[in-house]
């Protein structure tokens, strides 16, 4: 399992959500295969690297330009949608933050915009 080889990106949001703190990253030079558009790092209170990424990828379906959202983390990927709309930033941080809240069952909890 390969984790994003970030070399740069530009923080555009954050979130704290529960135990986790959610860097929405964009603007992403990375020495992987993948394009990234977006990715959202989920870093535990405490930690010091994300345990879990979610991107969005550009590919090409049929002659036409997609995104593609997996998540990532040391010991799995799993590719969960695609759909041009992943293309919008806020439809990518509301999915991803549906995702996170159902991955780390936090039922109770809301996401606080930081920045």
């Amino acid at each position: 399992m390969a984790l994003p080889t970030i070399q740069s990106a530009i923080p555009k949001r954050r979130y704290q959500f529960g135990e986790f703190v959610i860097t929405i990253l964009s603007d992403i030079e990375s020495s992987d295969t993948s394009t990234y558009l977006y990715i959202a790092a989920v870093l535990r209170e405490g930690n010091t690297q994300p345990e879990v990424y979610i991107t969005c990828e550009a590919i090409c379906v049929q002659n036409k330009n997609s995104y593609r959202i997996k998540v990532l983390s040391k010991d799995d990927e799993h590719i969960i949608n695609e759909d041009p709309q992943w293309k919008h930033e806020q439809n990518f941080c509301d999915y991803a933050l549906e995702g996170i809240q159902q991955m780390f069952q936090l039922t109770d909890e809301t996401a606080v915009l930081l920045s």
